[in-house]
């Protein structure tokens, strides 16, 4: 049996979904939340295995209720059930620990199969938005062009979004601006400038920005 909170401040939707969700059998709804803070406290309660989270909720948001549920209760699946398809917000909840994200247009099969999946550890992202996702990797890897630097008679690489990363933090953008912007998780671009950093032999990211301009990078 997987066990479910809802969280959803309309009181017609959340009834809706819970309707939806245990007219299946294998799923039960043990409680639902109006904001993001009853959500926190409720699975502190009762450990469900999925959190269905709306983003859009007064006093705590899903976004931020994601964050404190997956810091304490990393066990527990947070599936964002959303009606935004903004790519800030697909960012910001997957960097914040969602381990899925769909949109309300789905299906009743496609919302079942969306908690069953992310219950058993699968990342489920809605095709409207994996798709865009996926043609912008495409791109990227199309156009990988990398810019060849000499470092004490080494020559050393970086791909263009390395390049765009340094640009970025040039105009003192921060980590999760630049992850809005790339359409990447914040984690994954600190990956990256330390990879920079490293590959520079610099010490941090206010180094890595006098080099790059001084050295014609950007």
């Amino acid at each position: 049996m997987t066990r479910v909170i809802i969280a959803e401040d309309q009181k017609l939707l959340r009834e809706s979904f819970k309707n939806i969700i245990e007219n299946n059998s294998d799923i039960k709804v043990v409680a639902c939340a109006t904001n993001g803070n009853e959500a926190y406290n409720l699975c502190k309660e009762y450990m469900p295995d999925v959190v269905l989270m709306d983003l859009s909720m007064p006093i705590c948001n899903g976004t931020e209720a994601t964050k404190l549920i997956k810091a304490e209760l990393p066990s527990v699946k947070v599936l964002v059930l959303t009606a935004s398809n903004d790519k800030s917000d697909v960012t910001d909840a997957i960097s914040n620990g969602a381990d899925g994200y769909i949109l309300k247009d789905i299906s009743t099969e496609e919302l079942i199969l969306s908690i069953k999946s992310t219950s058993l550890g699968l990342g489920i992202i809605t095709k409207d938005i994996l798709s865009p996702m996926i043609l912008n990797l495409r791109k990227e890897n199309k156009k990988a062009k990398k810019k060849i630097i000499d470092i004490n008679g080494i020559n050393i690489s970086l791909t263009e979004r390395e390049l765009k990363i340094v640009s970025m933090i040039v105009d003192g953008k921060d980590n999760k601006e630049i992850a809005s912007s790339l359409f990447i998780a914040e984690g994954t671009v600190k990956n990256i400038i330390t990879e920079i950093i490293s590959k520079l032999s610099l010490r941090d990211r206010t180094q890595l920005a006098v080099y790059a301009v001084k050295n014609g990078l950007v």
